[in-house]
C-alpha cells in the first residue's frame, strides 16, 4: 500500500542557502528524523545520478538505495529509490523575498505487502507524524542558525 506525506515550511534564509543545505547529503543526519545512515555509492554526490544507500529507523529499520532523478539549482530536488523500500521525495524551494524560503516536501512510499508489510506499517505509522514535526523544526533551526553564523 502506498502512502504520501506532505509538509510545507518557511525558513528565514535565502533559497540558495536552504537548497545547498538540503542538497548536501553530509548534513542530512543533522536534521532528518530517524535517518540512521546515508552513504554515497557514486563519486557524484550532487545532481541527477548521485546515488546513496540509506537506513531510516522509524520503529523498524527501512533500507533503500536512492538516486537523484531531478535537480534544479535552488528550486528542486527529487530522489527516487532504485532498491529497498520504494519511495520518492520531491523537495521544492520557493524564494518568498526578504530572505525567506518556502520548502514544500512530498514523500511517497510503499511498504511491502502481506503480514510482514502490515507489521512494518503498524510500527512506522505512529512515527511518521513525529518524524515530520522534528524534521521540519530541525531543518529550519539548522539553516537559520547557519545563516546567522555566516
Amino acid at each position: 500500500m502506498s502512502s504520501i506525506v506532505e509538509q510545507s515550511l518557511e525558513i528565514a534564509a535565502p533559497a540558495s542557502v536552504v537548497f545547498a543545505y538540503v542538497d548536501d547529503y553530509a548534513t542530512t543526519k543533522d536534521w532528518m528524523y530517524g535517518l540512521h545512515r546515508i552513504e554515497p555509492v557514486t563519486e557524484q554526490t550532487h545532481g541527477v545520478g548521485a546515488t546513496y544507500d540509506g537506513v531510516m529507523k522509524l520503529g523498524v529499520s527501512l533500507t533503500s538505495r536512492i538516486s537523484c532523478t531531478g535537480w534544479e539549482q535552488d528550486r528542486l530536488l527529487e530522489l527516487t529509490s532504485v532498491s529497498g523500500v520504494r519511495n520518492t521525495q520531491w523537495w521544492s524551494f520557493a524564494d518568498l523575498g526578504d530572505g525567506r524560503t518556502r520548502v514544500d516536501v512530498r514523500i511517497s512510499y510503499t511498504l511491502p505487502g502481506g503480514p510482514a508489510g502490515r507489521a512494518i506499517a503498524a510500527a512506522v505509522k505512529p512515527a511518521i507524524a513525529v518524524a515530520i514535526r522534528h524534521t521540519s523544526a530541525a531543518l529550519a533551526r539548522n539553516v537559520e542558525g547557519r545563516g546567522a553564523r555566516q
